[in-house]
């Protein structure tokens, strides 16, 4: 007897009902209202500069940071894009879909950011084409952390990971 269903589409659905389930577990762990906020760490005097640009292809030229925890960190977004406008937004790992989500609720006039997050490290206004904006935050306690950007339908691409050690 012949299958219904090539083995491609089989495939392609596996895929498609991980992925939400991944999208279930994510939104899970994202908890209610514990503070995301780390504590903060004794400063090591060191500085991490780093310049992160971003053009119509709607990707970072960096996507792995890493700096020292207590470190202090500047970052630079560059937009080279012709019309688009970006952010650059860091949280522990874990919090990206739920920021980006209420940030896009909260609409354009609050830069696509939900303004008491207490998920929200840092981030930068949005971007227009042609500027630059920077920000510059102490390092956070050891370990994993994500950034990305809040414009709808960008943060698939537009995102990255910063280790701190």
């Amino acid at each position: 007897m012949r299958s219904l269903m090539s083995r491609r589409a089989f495939m392609r659905l596996s895929g498609i009902g991980v992925s939400l389930l991944g999208v279930g577990v994510a939104l899970s762990a994202c908890g209610g209202g514990e503070s995301a906020t780390p504590t903060p760490v004794a400063s090591t005097g060191k500085t991490f500069e780093f310049e992160i640009s971003a053009d119509d292809s709607i990707q970072f030229s960096q996507v792995l940071l890493e700096v020292e925890a207590g470190s202090r960190v500047s970052v630079t977004l560059v937009n080279k894009s012709i019309d688009k406008q970006f952010n650059w937004v860091l949280t522990p790992f874990g919090h990206m879909l739920r920021v980006v989500t209420e940030g896009q609720v909260a609409g354009a006039e609050s830069g696509y950011l939900k303004s008491d997050d207490k998920a929200i490290l840092v981030a930068t206004p949005l971007v227009k084409a042609g500027e630059r904006a920077t920000v510059s935050f102490d390092a956070p306690p050891a370990g994993q952390y994500q950034f990305f950007t809040t414009f709808p339908g960008y943060y698939t691409r537009m995102n990255g990971k910063l280790i701190v050690k």
